[in-house]
């Protein structure tokens, strides 16, 4: 496939696609489909007037006349039928309207508007209808019509046109005619759903935040690595341990399960297979602003590395805020901090946690956290690290925020970058990424949080693993040795995959 046709295929929107868009928006197509259908009913039954129609019938009989060749008895048909347009005309002139008009206090133009004539080309009779929002008068204008035309006709102005008016049929009561209700409401719910569906395309297209997966590898041209749906990552999950386990629904260590820890694998896998040549080992993970659950993820990712048998160190560098040793539940004393200060050894700040990952708390308040980070006895410890652990995982501040994150990947392999697919705009994610590699930061991928998908979606993956029961089981009633398996037979699948994409 050429370059074009890989260009045009990514800026052609799929038909599933739209459909996934409406899917995604369906309350609020449900809601204005509602709206515009109680607009509609509202106006077809209280709004609206009723109309009736009644009509009158005049027959039109033209006398004969004698021809160019002496024949009294011929009929000129041509002529009639002129003769027969001619009188339908008449009955919406002023002539034939002001009197009727008069008599019901009303204006010509008025009744004009009421009035519909017709009349059959292969006959000779007219036909006179008024509609109107009264039954009785549509009657009464429809004969008082007809008769003023009789009338008319019979005046010495009109006997040239050699034509007998008969009032064949009188006007009965008007019947319903309009509006057609059925009609209406039809109208109204097709026009509803019609509207509905271009208002959630427009929001969707005019929209700030990514609406897929495709859309935020093509928008931010880096690849997305890891993907957690929304429901593993809020409400619902406290923090192990505590007084009353206190609910934190943005940063929570999740219970050992298969089911909690897969997409934590797929990450690992993701990463350990996106640079084989020079693996990352040091790895930060960061995001473009707060409340996109990059403490939870690293903290989580730290914990299944450790149970896939990995030496793991987490260090807590976002010195500004800090939340590591509240999710492990150790003290922030004798952190990072102290240890540059020279107030601690080394061995001090390393704590030992029951999930089998070893923490590096921040340690010490610092006013300018840049002057720890771009320490040279911080990078010398990063190098004695290296040497103890297989990977070095640290959690620091968002990008936006402050300039510490920027600082800190110059000490790092690879960077993780967290966005928030419901809440992270375009363009803080540009602005972010942009802001990283100014200083050459290494971007490992994009981590995905609070996303939602369904079984349909292009992240059915995620549906699959959740409902199917295969990882509702507690890990604890799991060998290590099966753990070890599945990983690793996971991994060598998705270095495949892996292969096959970069080629």
């Amino acid at each position: 496939m050429s370059e074009t046709e890989v260009k045009e295929e990514e800026n052609t929107i799929r038909l599933g696609e739209i459909f996934h868009m409406l899917w995604k928006n369906k309350i609020l197509i449900a809601i204005i489909t509602a709206v515009v259908f109680l607009i509609g009913v509202i106006y077809t039954f209280w709004v609206v007037e009723p109309q009736y129609r009644s009509s009158s019938m005049v027959l039109v009989a033209v006398t004969q006349q004698s021809t160019s060749t002496g024949n009294e008895g011929a009929v000129d048909y041509t002529n009639s039928l002129r003769v027969v347009n001619t009188v339908a005309r008449l009955v919406q002139e002023d002539v034939v309207l002001d009197p009727v008009a008069e008599e019901f206090d009303l204006s010509s133009s008025g009744l004009s508007e009421m009035i519909s004539v017709s009349s059959d080309e292969d006959s000779f009779i007219i036909i006179i209808s008024v509609e109107c929002g009264d039954s009785m008068l549509s009657m009464e204008l429809a004969n008082a019509l007809a008769g003023q035309l009789v009338e008319t006709m019979e005046m010495e102005g009109f006997v040239d046109l050699r034509a007998n008016l008969t009032q064949t049929s009188t006007a009965k009561h008007g019947v319903y005619s309009s509006p057609n209700k059925p009609l209406y409401l039809v109208i109204a719910f097709v026009g509803g759903l019609v509207l509905g569906c271009i208002v959630a395309l427009v929001l969707e297209f005019c929209s700030t935040k990514f609406r897929s997966r495709k859309d935020i590898e093509s928008g931010l041209g880096e690849r997305v690595v890891g993907f957690f749906v929304d429901d593993k990552m809020t409400e619902g999950h406290k923090l192990k341990g505590g007084k009353g386990d206190v609910p934190r629904p943005h940063a929570a260590l999740l219970p050992a399960t298969l089911r909690n820890y897969e997409p934590y694998n797929k990450l690992f896998t993701n990463i350990k297979y996106a640079n084989v040549d020079n693996p990352y080992k040091v790895i930060m993970v960061t995001s473009s602003q707060e409340c996109e659950l990059k403490s939870t993820i690293v903290a989580n990712f730290a914990c299944a590395l450790a149970y896939n048998a990995q030496r793991v160190l987490l260090i807590d560098m976002d010195l500004r805020k800090s939340a590591i040793h509240k999710l492990f539940k150790v003290s922030r004393e004798h952190g990072i901090v102290d240890y540059v200060a020279g107030k601690t050894a080394k061995e001090s700040i390393i704590k030992h946690t029951s999930e089998k990952v070893d923490v590096i708390t921040a340690g010490s308040s610092v006013l300018n956290p840049l002057v720890i980070i771009e320490s040279v006895r911080f990078g010398q410890l990063l190098g004695e690290l290296r040497q103890q652990y297989d990977y070095i995982l640290l959690d620091t501040p968002p990008v936006l925020a402050c300039s510490d994150a920027c600082a800190i990947s110059k000490v790092c392999d690879g960077v993780l970058f967290n966005l928030s697919f419901r809440d992270t705009k375009k363009k803080q994610a540009a602005l972010a990424l942009a802001t990283l590699q100014e200083v050459d930061a290494d971007v490992i991928g994009v981590n995905v949080t609070k996303a939602t998908v369904d079984k349909h979606g292009s992240d059915a993956y995620y549906y699959y693993y959740s409902n199917s029961g295969y990882y509702s089981k507690d890990m604890t009633a799991q060998t290590k040795e099966a753990g070890k398996s599945q990983s690793s037979a996971a991994g060598s699948a998705s270095k495949k995959g892996f292969k096959s994409r970069r080629k």
